[in-house]
């Protein structure tokens, strides 16, 4: 009798592993989707030329060719780029 509920339970507690790692693993892609933003470099015209960044602390984004630091706008209509990004 114990063997049939053994063999019984193994298979049930498997599935829910795996069901909820599913679930975890799929919320977890989500959070990086949240914090990318745009970063924008001063350099020919302000706030025009566009890099992936992100809102999670960390290093500082910068521009890959120059190294320049980049920056972020509060509200996509500025003309200003005064938020400091973070690399992704």
């Amino acid at each position: 009798m114990k063997t049939l509920k053994f063999k019984f339970i193994v298979p049930v507690l498997a599935v829910a592993f795996a069901i909820s790692s599913a679930f975890a693993t799929a919320s977890g892609s989500s959070v990086s989707e949240v914090n990318a933003i745009s970063g924008y470099i001063d350099a020919p015209e302000p706030c025009q030329q566009a890099i992936n960044c992100s809102l999670t602390p960390g290093p500082v984004c910068t521009n890959g060719m120059f190294g320049a630091q980049v920056f972020g706008k509060h509200n996509p209509s500025d003309t200003t780029c005064p938020r400091v990004v973070y690399q992704p």
